[in-house]
């Protein structure tokens, strides 16, 4: 008597090694915010309200330096994507839908690197529909 299998279906997963390219890819990118952040954030700190003369000047020099100082919401989240696909390639998950588990288009993987879902996963997600398997 066959026993019935309880455990997740397994994916196959393309090789790690074929995606070092995508993996340096990322590398650069995540570097890059990083790297503007850092900049940002030294900006920030060396200004100054000193010279500020009325009170909206110095709101105005408040308010740049605290946007300086913040890593934006669009940024963090590219950021956390970046992360995660970087985590899925070590795993040997990448370049496969988390949520049909089909392989993702390499001209999508191109675009976008840190891309999860295939293009009609996506689109499911985007439209607020998508049920993760």
């Amino acid at each position: 008597m066959a026993k019935a299998s309880t455990a997740k279906k397994t994916r196959k997963a393309p090789p790690k090694s074929g995606f070092a390219v995508h993996k340096k890819r990322l590398e650069v990118q995540r570097q890059e915010i990083l790297d503007m952040y850092e900049h940002d954030l030294r900006v920030g700190k060396e200004m100054s309200d000193e010279g500020a003369e009325d009170l909206v000047d110095r709101a105005n020099s408040a308010y740049n330096r605290e946007f300086l100082l913040s890593l934006s919401s669009s940024e963090r989240d590219i950021l956390k994507e970046i992360e995660a696909a970087l985590r899925r390639i070590d795993e040997g998950d990448f370049g496969v839908c988390s949520a049909c588990e089909e392989k993702i288009a390499a001209k999508r993987l191109q675009a976008v690197p840190w891309a999860r879902y295939c293009i009609d996963c996506q689109e499911l997600a985007e439209q607020g529909l998508l049920q993760e398997a």
